[in-house]
Formats: structure tokens, C-alpha cells, sequence
């Protein structure tokens, strides 16, 4: 009986230092790969994140170039209108001009 006990735990003990040697082995492999891997989304992120700030430069680029383009015709839709109003300035000048005149005449003829 005591030679079955013996063999027994002398097996039991075996199979726990496997178990264990196992284990510790397996617990630093998957350390390092869970680090890696950590690594690796990181590496991700960052690709991520560079490829947005590189579509971000050119999304801005798009919206600076319409925001000129729509500035220099708003420029030129004021320019014409300060020319128009230039030449009605102008035009009510003379024509103040002239009815100036036309009441002196009429006060010579009163």
C-alpha cells in the first residue's frame, strides 16, 4: 500500500511541476505577446492618426482655396458696385448742377 501511495504522489508531484513549469513559461510568452501586440495597436493608432492630419492638411487646403476664390469675387462685386455708385454720383451732381441753375432763372424771372 505504501508503495502504491509513493508511486501515486511521486506522479502527482510530477504532474504539478509540469503543470507549473508549463505555466510560468506560457505566463512570460503571453506577456511578451500581449506587449507586442499593445505595441502594434499603438503603431495603428498612429497610422491613424497620421493618415487624418495628412487628409486634414488637404481638406483645409480645399476650404482655404474656396474661401479666397470666394473672396476675390465678392471683391469684385464691390468693386463694380463702388464704380456704379461713382458714376451716380456723378450723374445727381450735374443734374444738381442744373437745377440749381434752373431756380436761379426762375428767381430772375420772379
Amino acid at each position: 500500500m505504501k508503495e502504491l501511495f509513493t508511486t501515486y504522489v511521486g506522479e502527482f508531484l510530477t504532474m504539478l511541476t509540469a503543470v507549473f513549469g508549463g505555466w510560468f513559461y506560457k505566463r512570460k510568452k503571453e506577456s511578451v505577446t500581449n506587449h507586442n501586440s499593445s505595441i502594434d495597436q499603438g503603431a495603428r493608432a498612429v497610422n491613424i492618426y497620421k493618415e487624418a492630419l495628412e487628409d486634414l492638411g488637404i481638406c483645409y487646403e480645399k476650404k482655404y482655396k474656396n474661401i479666397i476664390t470666394l473672396y476675390e469675387s465678392r471683391e469684385e462685386l464691390l468693386r463694380n458696385e463702388i464704380m456704379e455708385l461713382k458714376n451716380k454720383i456723378k450723374i445727381l451732381r450735374k443734374e444738381n448742377i442744373s437745377l440749381k441753375r434752373r431756380i436761379e432763372d426762375l428767381k430772375k424771372q420772379l
